[in-house]
């Protein structure tokens, strides 16, 4: 077992619920910030707590976390790509800027964060604990925030990788079989092609 694989599943065992809140935390930055820089630092740290819990969900198999890790940040460096071929051709974006309605957008995030919170103390799921359970619908309302009201191609691929992960660990929760683990794993990886040419796509246009 390599030493960063041991390291992963380690900390899951007692940073669970703070990984779920840092979850949170980094979607809530992706949100309100409206520099692509900023949005993708939050995002690789989104992924790092999204393994830490998959660390702790595949504790018998710590290296399909890795793996999971891997292609989040893998996504990550395709977006990475994408950004710089749309700040050449857009030189005017600032590299740190609020988004757009800050203070609506602040206020959004933390009723739909406390919803997510108290439906997942009030609808339990079958057979996930109680921390990814949290984690299942803050992940969800996150992904509402940025499909429903994001226009930016990023923010809304990012919205459906939020969706897929909070899918990705429910289902694992119930059967982490290999075959659906490896088929999520390729879901996202095509998804995270698919928003870097729509952004590129985007800017020729």
């Amino acid at each position: 077992m390599s030493p960063f694989v041991l390291w992963l599943s380690r900390l899951s065992a007692f940073a669970s619920m703070p990984a779920v809140w840092g979850i949170f935390f980094a979607g809530a930055v992706i949100y309100l910030i409206a520099g692509w820089r900023v949005r993708l630092l939050a995002l690789i740290v989104q992924f790092f707590f999204i393994g830490i819990l998959y660390a702790h969900l595949f504790a018998d198999r710590p290296e399909i976390a890795l793996l999971k890790l891997i292609v989040g940040w893998l996504v990550c460096g395709a977006l990475y790509l994408s950004a710089r071929m749309r700040e050449e051709a857009i030189p005017q974006e600032r590299r740190f800027s609020w988004a757009a309605d800050v203070p609506f957008r602040a206020l959004t995030l933390a009723v739909l964060g406390f919803s997510a919170y108290i439906a997942s103390q009030r609808y339990i799921l079958p057979f996930v604990s109680a921390d990814l359970a949290v984690a299942c619908f803050l992940l969800g309302a996150l992904a509402l925030l940025f499909i429903g009201t994001e226009e930016d191609t990023v923010v809304v691929g990012v919205g459906i990788l939020n969706l897929l992960a909070a899918l990705d660990l429910f289902y694992s929760s119930q059967d982490p079989g290999l075959l659906v683990t490896g088929f999520l794993v390729v879901v996202n990886l095509l998804v995270g092609l698919a928003i870097s040419y729509l952004t590129v796509i985007e800017v020729a246009e």
